[in-house]
């Protein structure tokens, strides 16, 4: 199966539910907003600074534009209609925050009206990223700011031991649903080559905590996709849903990944 966030607007409508489930838990996971906060709270963005992310699903990273690197306008641009409904339910109270359908690699809006552009987890899932570089650069103002971030995927873990089963649904999961492992590796000389200057970059380790209801969306869904492949059977998966439980109850679950965030500007 390839990625289904490649082209999110094509799945079904209950999986693109479930993807939506999924973003929202790791959207609101505390340890998620503190990366966030530790790469967009010290942006310098000018006064009434309009902002646009690329890829905004359910609208909640979308809202930090605003409350975090303060911009007084933000868009969200989404190929899903089922993220966009969700995120205009969520913030329908909030005037300067909107959500709109659309394609990151082509939105169709006009050039130099942006003060920052964001894309957050959106790279990883796109053939040909360039594409979605050029459209930022289109879109920002001149000296505007583009801010990066995704995961550096090949580090995901749930292992705790040698040989432990959890990982293989974690490295399952991602294989399935990530185009390019190695994006945040060969960001900075993509940026480069579409015309953008480097700014800061940051690494921000992320380790599930609590609940960890984000990392057992991980472990549930690469569970399921075995179970679809025919590579598990029904009762195996619940087992290893069941196991991965049982060690969030006992306080054995460890869930692991890095991100890194980059940004840069428009020269």
């Amino acid at each position: 199966m390839s990625d289904p966030y490649a082209d999110l607007a094509s799945q079904d409508e209950d999986l693109q539910n479930r993807i939506a489930d999924a973003m929202e838990s790791r959207c609101q996971d505390p340890a998620q907003v503190a990366m966030r906060q530790a790469y967009l709270a010290d942006l310098e963005l000018p006064k009434n600074a309009s902002a646009i992310e690329l890829g905004s699903g359910t609208g909640h990273v979308t809202k930090d534009l605003i409350a975090i690197a303060g911009a007084a306008t933000a868009l969200g641009v989404e190929p899903s209609p089922v993220m966009v409904a969700r995120a205009n339910a969520h913030f329908a109270g909030q005037p300067n925050l909107s959500f709109m359908v659309g394609d990151a690699r082509h939105t169709k809006l006009p050039s130099g009206e942006y003060d920052l552009v964001l894309m957050h987890t959106l790279l990883c899932h796109v053939p040909g990223p360039e594409t979605v570089l050029t459209e930022a650069y289109r879109l920002l103002k001149p000296g505007g700011v583009l801010a990066i971030c995704d995961g550096d995927y090949s580090t995901a873990t749930a292992r705790i031991a040698d040989y432990d089963p959890l990982d293989e649904l974690v490295r399952f999961m991602i294989n399935q649903n990530v185009t390019n492992l190695w994006i945040m590796r060969q960001i900075t000389g993509l940026l480069s080559e579409n015309g953008f200057s480097l700014g800061a970059r940051k690494g921000h380790g992320y380790v599930a905590e609590g609940e960890a209801a984000y990392f057992l969306t991980v472990i549930d869904r690469g569970a399921d996709r075995m179970v679809e492949e025919g590579t598990l059977q029904p009762a195996t998966a619940e087992a290893l849903k069941t196991e991965a439980r049982d060690r969030v109850s006992r306080n054995t679950f460890f869930g692991y990944m890095s991100y890194v965030s980059q940004i840069a500007y428009k020269t």
